[in-house]
């Protein structure tokens, strides 16, 4: 899947088929990757759904209104803001086959007559916590891949360097075709394919 690129963050260019990893150290790093990604989502038409775990959603929305009036973005179903209790552990436990769907679902939305080009945005640190299923983040970040070219998406999953350790670093960059360093978006040398990646899993 292909698209028109589009600049929001400064030197960032993004198109539909992208799935990025994007790390940050700090609070602030955080935001000033998730606040103009979804800034720039939302004035384009694009449909923003966006899941924290680091922060409670009330904070992105507040950051965000800093810039557009949220109440009408998201009565109109434009920008969602969730938490990771209500999503990755709807149930009580994560589930790669739930959020997959959950993600397919976002990315059929077509409410905006300006761009269908859909942007999802997950704060990954919820796979720190203590849940069952969080073993499987890789796998399922693996699998995201197969239903990207299915539906014009841009996904950007953000970690913490603080709380990844080498082994998870790895992980990350081997199930993402794409990689934020330095300021910008590079393809990701490290990347395998989801059957590659599943047979290095099972070896």
């Amino acid at each position: 899947m292909t698209g028109t690129a589009t600049v929001d963050l400064p030197g960032v260019r993004l198109q539909a088929g992208d799935h990025i990893c994007g790390f940050y150290r700090a609070p602030e790093e955080r935001d000033d990757i998730l606040i103009p990604y979804l800034l720039g989502g939302l004035s384009s038409g694009s449909k923003c759904t966006c899941v924290v775990d680091s922060c409670a959603p009330s904070h992105v929305l507040e950051r965000l209104a800093e810039t557009v009036d949220v109440a009408p973005l998201c009565e109109q179903g434009q920008l969602e803001v969730l938490d990771s209790d209500s999503t990755y552990f709807d149930g009580g436990g994560f589930l790669p086959e739930r959020m997959l769907r959950f993600w397919a679902s976002k990315a059929r939305w077509s409410g905006s007559k300006d761009s269908n080009v859909v942007r999802n945005i997950g704060d990954m640190t919820w796979a720190h916590r203590d849940k069952p299923g969080v073993e499987d983040l890789a796998m399922y970040e693996s699998e995201l891949n197969r239903i990207m070219d299915g539906y014009p998406q841009i996904v950007l999953c953000l970690y913490d360097m603080n709380r990844c350790d080498g082994g998870m670093v790895l992980d990350v960059l081997k199930t993402h075709p794409k990689a934020m360093l330095g300021g910008m978006v590079i393809n990701n040398p490290y990347y395998l394919e989801p059957d590659d990646f599943l047979a290095s899993r099972t070896r």
